[in-house]
Formats: C-alpha cells, sequence, structure tokens
C-alpha cells in the first residue's frame, strides 16, 4: 500500500559536547551500515515491498524523528520498521564550515528474504557523485577530523568499522594509487587496512593537526605493504 506523508515520530536525546576541532566537511548524514538496528517479527507475513521515510539525524549522529512517505510493505510492518529507523546510527552530517549539524536524509528499508528479521536502512536517493565527494574530504581531513570519525565508527560497528564508508574509500584511495604505479597489490592493501587505520589513530594523536590522507595514512599502508 502506497502512504504520502502522515506521521512524525520524536525522539528526545541529549546532544553530545561540541568537538574541539571542526571536521572536514561539508558531507551529508551517513549511515554506520554494521551499527546494529532493532529486529522486526516477522511471523507468517510476507516480506515483501518497502518502506521510505525522511529521517532527521542530530548533531550526535541519533535519529531525532522519522517522517513515513510511502509504504508498500503490509501496513503492521509500518511500526516495526519506523522503529529500525530509529535504532539507526549515523555519522552526522557536516556543514563547509566544519560543524556537526542537525541535518534531514531519505532512507528506505526493505523487506527481502535476504535480510530475513534485520533489513538494514540504506540511502533511498543515493548521490552518484558521493564517491568523489568522500574522496576530496577525505584528502581535506587533518588528522583530528579521521580520529573522530574512526573512533565513531569503531564505536557503533566495532570490528567492521574498516568496512565503513570514510575507511573503506580511503583504502579504496590507496589501492588506486599503487594500481596507477603499476604495483599490483590490491589483495595485500584490503587485507592491511584494518591495521592500518588502528595504526594511523595512534600516530595522528600525536600530531592533531597533521594531514590525516598525505601526511598519515599513506605512510602507514606503504609500511604495511611494501613494494
Amino acid at each position: 500500500m502506497l502512504s504520502a506523508a502522515r506521521a512524525v515520530i520524536s525522539i528526545s536525546l541529549l546532544s553530545l559536547p561540541a568537538a574541539v576541532f571542526a571536521q572536514a566537511g561539508p558531507s551529508e548524514p551517513q549511515i554506520i551500515a554494521a551499527a546494529p538496528t532493532a529486529k522486526i517479527s516477522i511471523g507468517s507475513r510476507k516480506l515483501a515491498g518497502q518502506m521510505v521515510a525522511t529521517v532527521r539525524v542530530g548533531d550526535d549522529g541519533r535519529v531525532r524523528d522519522v517522517l513515513v512517505t510511502e509504504n508498500t510493505t503490509e501496513s503492521s510492518f509500518e511500526p516495526q520498521l519506523v522503529k529500525v529507523l530509529q535504532s539507526a546510527r549515523f555519522r552526522p552530517a557536516i556543514d563547509a564550515s566544519g560543524q556537526r549539524i542537525e541535518a534531514s536524509i531519505e532512507m528506505k528499508v526493505e523487506l527481502r528474504a535476504s535480510t530475513g528479521a534485520t533489513p538494514k536502512p540504506v540511502a533511498a536517493k543515493p548521490d552518484p557523485q558521493l564517491t568523489d565527494k568522500e574522496k576530496a574530504r577525505i584528502r581535506a581531513m587533518k588528522c583530528s577530523d579521521f580520529v573522530w570519525e574512526w573512533e565513531l565508527l569503531r564505536d557503533e560497528a566495532d570490528d567492521a568499522a574498516a568496512t565503513e564508508f570514510m575507511p573503506r574509500i580511503a583504502t579504496a584511495m590507496y589501492a588506486a594509487k599503487r594500481a596507477e604505479a603499476k604495483e599490483y597489490v590490491d589483495a595485500k592493501v584490503w587485507k592491511a587496512s584494518a591495521k592500518a587505520l588502528k595504526e594511523s589513530t595512534k600516530r595522528c594523536g600525536d600530531m592533531p593537526q597533521a594531514p590525516f590522507w598525505d601526511g598519515v595514512f599513506k605512510t602507514v599502508m606503504d609500511e604495511e605493504v611494501p613494494n
């Protein structure tokens, strides 16, 4: 059943203290894919359709409210899917001045046999230029930017932090750099990335204003994946 926008479900949450350092931006909120979310109760119902909603994300990365704009699943699934979105965690939006801000993003949750009782929210309208924008943001990052974001991802995604968007793109950038030099070491690069990201965090802690990409990460990866 297709439904019109009709309800805002709010959650009252306290914001975290403002960061000492501004972050590299601008950037829209980014879903932390490996963070746990609420499960749904399936019973004998058919897994089909999707729910689309506008999700307002606070400057602490937690969902403030959910506005349902479309639901093609069984109507009884809707409250559960709203809870899935409410439980999602995000890297908050960052404005052009580098401040974390509250912002909205269109998200969808699809019901499929492959995800069963644990459907994962994804962007409803993926930005085709998002990867290029993220590469530019990573190149502009200082060590303080990286440490803040990596620790946020690690807290929410645990051992899967290296597979989240920012670290995954950083690793892909390094793999591309080696390929341009005719060094075909992709498998070794991806195997080493989790360890290299952790080591980069340690080194960045001693020099928060150093450039992350050119100053630390490439150096660490060169050490982990020699010629």
